[in-house]
């Protein structure tokens, strides 16, 4: 990592007073392990994305990063932050990294993605990304991941402002959740 790398990664995810710290908390999970494959099941925030993904590119140095996000994207509710799919695109591309984005229910995508994202390094959770929404999905994140992957939720904040930390989810809770599946609804 060239000095001038370091000084940028260093002020982001240790000095900055305007990064909030649940972004310095992922640019430091980020600065500890090898990853080279990121899912994020709905985006919180585009710019707190787009910085992992500029730290990963440059900690991978010739290696390819991939990133997929699952998210509603131009179909997202009145109240919640903008995240138009070709601005976001064209935002992640600019990182280096190769990018996929599906759109979509969050459920209905993960279920329909997951076995192309196998071998799965980071799945990061978002707010949205609940029990209840994703109780019919849970089934299918053992196939992304390894034994190496890196499970992370955002938690709630302490005010509707302030985003909540990331939460660990250890693979032993991830397979008990695939493996109670809940009932279905009648037609």
């Amino acid at each position: 990592m060239a000095v001038g790398d370091l000084f940028r990664y260093a002020a982001r995810a240790f000095f900055s007073k305007t990064t909030p710290t649940p972004d310095k908390q992922l640019l430091r999970i980020a600065k500890q392990h090898v990853i080279r494959r990121v899912v994020e099941v709905g985006i919180d925030s585009v710019d707190s994305t787009a910085q992992l993904l500029d730290v990963l590119v440059k900690q991978a140095k010739d290696a390819p990063v991939k990133y997929t996000a699952l998210d509603l994207f131009d179909a997202r509710p009145e109240g919640t932050p903008d995240a138009p799919l070709v601005g976001v695109y064209r935002r992640f591309i600019a990182t280096g990294a190769k990018v996929r984005l599906t759109p979509g229910d969050l459920a209905a995508s993960l279920a329909a993605e997951a076995n192309s994202l196998s071998d799965t390094d980071l799945l990061l959770l978002s707010g949205d990304a609940t029990d209840e929404a994703l109780a019919h999905s849970w089934f299918y994140v053992p196939r992304m991941c390894h034994p190496g992957t890196l499970v992370l939720r955002r938690t709630e904040g302490e005010t509707a402002d302030a985003a909540g930390e990331w939460q660990t989810i250890p693979l032993t809770e991830i397979s008990a959740r695939a493996a109670t599946r809940p009932a279905r609804r009648a037609a």
